[in-house]
């Protein structure tokens, strides 16, 4: 029996250290604390700030209402937002950094890393991700962590998302033009009260639609106070289905401040004002030059116009690229719906 403890001890001893120094070395590849990055619950989080080497930052707030706003500025894009929670909840390690090849991945990330810092909806700090390069495959992320906890980890690791195979540092980035929202009407239920369209250039092809829900609605040529009593109820149903959402591409637009200006001051071809109970909402639309080489569908013939995108700009004054196939289709004169002729 003498003989036996010992030996037990001795099996818990080298279990013990076994477990120590996978668990404890504070350059391992293990320990919980340094390969915790997930955030399984997202709804928790409220706050997430990311900066890059160049010094540039982006904060991204959940207000009460849920609506993610970018610099407290902005309406934030939805589809960024959910690639990043998604993101937060869905990481695992793909392997761990061996030890001899960790110094070298710290370099890197020391100098182009990505800071992300993520809060909760009170504010408070739950972790830090250090956002690095891709391996040599591309099919992951080096990447750090840092809790309040147990602060900054030594230990770099290949992350990756569940169903991604690729790199993640894409998802975090910096240029407020790139997540400010472009949408600019969203009506899923109808819940508006009055379209008004005008055409600048052909004040006869312009109208107002009143809409009082369901079946209830007039349709007015612009200026005019005497509603059309027979029109192609129809069409302008399923012209008024445009308006459920759209967006324009980005606001990105390439030209200088001097370029914009000169666009705006130009007569727009449209100007759509759409009315809520609360709001009001107008978006003028402008033919831009088509890129050098774009041609008609013919072609040997040179486009006059850029055939897919257009300028645009809200109430706000912002000048955007919108893409001519989802904006032509607002493009309609009255003439589309009722014979004018007729009373």
């Amino acid at each position: 029996m003498k003989k036996i403890i010992p030996f037990a001890l001795l099996v818990l001893l080298v279990v013990g250290l076994a477990i120590y120094f996978v668990q404890s070395d504070s350059k391992g590849t293990s320990r919980k604390d340094q390969t915790d990055f997930a955030i399984p619950d997202t709804s928790q989080i409220g706050k997430i700030f990311i900066a890059d080497p160049q010094g540039r930052t982006i904060t991204l707030t959940r207000e009460a209402n849920g609506v993610w706003y970018a610099n407290n500025k902005f309406p934030a894009r939805p589809d960024a937002i959910r690639v990043l929670l998604i993101t937060f909840r869905n990481i695992y390690v793909q392997r761990p950094v061996p030890k001899n090849a960790q110094p070298q991945v710290n370099r890197v990330m020391a100098s182009n890393a990505k800071k992300v810092e993520i809060y909760d909806r009170d504010n408070k700090w739950l972790k830090t991700w250090y956002v690095g390069h891709g391996t040599m495959d591309k099919k992951g992320t080096y990447m750090l962590l840092e809790t309040p906890k147990y602060g900054k980890s030594g230990a770099p690791f290949v992350m990756d998302k569940k169903g991604f195979l690729g790199m993640l540092d894409t998802r975090f980035f910096t240029n407020l033009d790139e997540w400010r929202s472009t949408r600019v009407l969203s009506y899923p239920d109808m819940q508006l009260k009055e379209i008004e369209v005008s055409y600048p250039e052909d004040p006869e092809a312009s109208f107002k639609i009143v809409y009082g829900g369901g079946n209830d609605i007039r349709l007015y040529a612009k200026g005019s106070e005497r509603a059309f009593g027979r029109f192609d109820t129809t069409l302008l149903k399923d012209y008024m289905l445009n308006y459920k959402l759209a967006a324009f591409e980005n606001f990105h637009t390439g030209l200088t401040r001097e370029q914009e200006d000169s666009v705006k001051m130009q007569v727009p071809y449209q100007v759509i004002t759409v009315r809520d109970h609360k709001d009001e909402t107008t978006i003028r639309l402008w033919a831009k030059a088509p890129p050098p080489g774009q041609t008609e569908m013919d072609p040997e013939v040179p486009a006059v116009v850029d055939r897919e995108r257009v300028y645009a700009a809200t109430s706000t004054n912002e000048l955007a690229l919108a893409q001519r196939l989802i904006w032509d289709n607002f493009r309609a004169p009255l003439q589309a719906f009722v014979d004018t002729d007729l009373p």
